[in-house]
């Protein structure tokens, strides 16, 4: 006897596929069965901002030099099969919101990623397969311009369409219908942004190309028709010929209710001053998250002069400009650290070349009430200049040396310099020792000098581990055992030079257990002379995939090849 499944059974199956970003999977659903159809094209077009047609991979592959290749042609052929899928993506959604598709594409969307749609535009397969995108119903909606030649008006070309007005009226046309968008990312002109507010009661966040989006008056547009927006991501916010950042973001800022901002941030570079700070102060109750980049030294001024932030979890500090190394710029440092410290509620810091980070975090973290979960810092390194008040020290150490008073750390993430000197490796070996509760370790290029010895010293005492990146000087099989140690391992990526054997891997593997399911192993500077052959690759791999149900990545040393050509030479 045949057994049906209950609808509210198979939608909870196809939510639990979409949670899983199983696209395949949805899209097999919605082909396979008209019951399937509807609920599970809601689900895949909820996550379409999140498809991986666009691209995607990771930071991690900039580093790899793989041993199989591929022709141009292949490569060009599987990125147009990519823009092809995405092309006819976006279609279904501009069409549906025209009234020309069966379904309702449009209203599944809660994120309205135009800038994904202008970048699709711009792809070159776009340019040169125009339908694969711009069928009749889109041209004649988008060409809707006359020009005038002499007496004549003439009705503009359809292949004289421009991106940024293709991405306007798209908008335009789906935002004009019944919607549940909570969120939208665009890159419009002022006057659009503001048609687009009055038609969004429900939205919560808002990305933007530039600030000069927000100049149309916003914050009263936000302050009226959008109650629950209240997170806020703007890629730079610069001066303009005839306009002001600073005022313009002031001026933005206050019209919008106070204590209403709970999410800031700035990504790129920013004209921001001390009125953008003294109005950002406005949401000190409320704001959650700050990200800000670029800051000069007197908006840094404001900014430790800001009352604490009782709510602020999230701080990010990257990129300042134009800093003198005088006594008054030292004294700032302490000011900023007592702010920093003064926002009791703080749990994730973030930190790339804001203001002598090292020296500033070695101020920072003692402070008592200060209860860090998680700690990053970039672009630092273990020799820094002497100063005249932090005696004969260096500042990587003090930092190193402070971070014992943030026992309750579970992600810390150092990028740097490294050193060869062993008194310096072994304070930094030393002070991550201390923080047992890490869960996440990240340690790129500060970790260089590190030898197997450090690695010894170092993995006993972090038990909870469950994710690790290491540099180091040289690794060897007699590494793995380092690794023994830690039963919650998730992820392991060695980015030292090494001379690992298929053997030794084979037996690091063999000694993991049922808390390292899914485990993932990626040697991604390996010598050139390793017996690590593509046939050894792939006997880890298979081994790993059976044992753990894990994968393995592997890469070559970049470099080391050519230079071995050159001497043979």
């Amino acid at each position: 006897m045949a057994f049906v499944l209950p609808g509210d059974i198979l939608y909870i199956i196809l939510d639990i596929l979409g949670d899983q970003r199983d696209y395949n999977s949805l899209y097999q659903c919605a082909i396979t069965s008209r019951c399937f159809t509807e609920h599970a094209l809601q689900v895949l077009y909820k996550l379409y901002n999140t498809s991986p047609l666009r691209g995607g991979g990771t930071e991690d592959e900039q580093f790899r030099t793989r041993r199989t290749a591929t022709t141009l042609a292949r490569i060009r052929g599987k990125q147009d099969a990519i823009t092809r899928k995405w092309a006819t993506m976006w279609r279904s959604i501009a069409l549906s919101a025209l009234g020309f598709t069966y379904l309702p594409y449009y209203s599944y969307i809660r994120y309205l990623d135009l800038e994904d749609l202008g970048y699709l535009l711009g792809q070159t397969y776009i340019k040169k397969n125009r339908e694969a995108f711009f069928t009749p119903e889109l041209d004649d909606y988008l060409s809707h311009d006359y020009g005038m030649k002499g007496n004549k008006r003439l009705r503009s070309a359809p292949k004289s369409v421009d991106n940024e007005y293709a991405v306007s009226k798209i908008g335009s046309a789906i935002i004009k219908r019944p919607t549940l968008i909570r969120g939208i990312s665009c890159n419009v002109q002022p006057s659009v942004l503001a048609e687009f507010l009055q038609q969004l009661p429900l939205l919560q966040t808002l990305t933007i190309w530039s600030g000069a989006s927000l100049t149309d008056h916003a914050g009263d547009k936000i302050r009226n028709h959008c109650p629950d927006l209240k997170q806020f991501t703007i890629y730079s916010w610069q001066d303009q010929p005839s306009s002001n950042a600073e005022a313009d973001s002031e001026k933005f800022l206050n019209e919008l209710r106070p204590n209403t901002l709970e999410y800031f941030e700035v990504l790129s570079q920013s004209h921001l001053g001390p009125r953008s700070i003294r109005a950002i102060g406005a949401h000190s109750s409320s704001l959650t998250e700050l990200k800000l980049t670029s800051l000069t030294v007197s908006t840094i001024a404001e900014l430790a002069s800001l009352a604490p932030l009782p709510a602020l979890r999230v701080l990010v500090l990257t990129d300042s400009r134009g800093l003198p190394y005088d006594d008054v710029y030292y004294q700032l440092i302490r000011r900023v650290a007592n702010w920093i410290g003064s926002c009791k509620a703080l749990q994730r810091l973030e930190l790339r070349h804001f203001v002598h980070d090292a020296l500033l975090l070695a101020q920072t973290l003692p402070e008592e009430s200060l209860r860090l979960s998680s700690l990053s810092l970039a672009g630092y390194n273990h020799i820094t200049s002497l100063f005249h008040n932090v005696g004969d020290l260096h500042c990587a150490s003090l930092f190193h040396k402070a971070l014992h008073h943030q026992p309750s750390l579970r992600g810390l993430y150092l990028q740097g310099e490294g050193s060869d000197e062993v008194e310096h490796n072994e304070c930094l070996v030393q002070a991550i020792s201390k923080l047992h509760e890490l869960r996440e370790l990240e340690l790129k290029g500060i970790s260089d000098g590190f030898t197997t010895d450090h690695l010894m010293a170092l993995t006993p005492f972090l038990p909870h581990l469950e994710r690790l990146w290491i540099s180091g000087d040289y690794f060897r099989d007699d590494a793995w055992a380092a690794f023994f140690c830690l039963p919650k391992l998730q992820s392991l990526v060695i980015h030292a030079r090494s001379s690992f054997t298929v053997q030794g891997v084979l037996h690091f593997i063999a000694q993991l257990g049922p808390g390292n399911r899914g485990f993932s192993l990626s040697i991604l500077s390996s010598a050139h002379d390793t017996d690590i052959t593509e046939e050894g690759e792939k006997l880890i791999r298979e081994v790993l995939k059976a044992e753990l149900d894990g994968t393995f990545d592997f890469a070559l040393a970049l470099g080391e090849e050519s230079e071995t050509d050159e001497m043979s030479e």
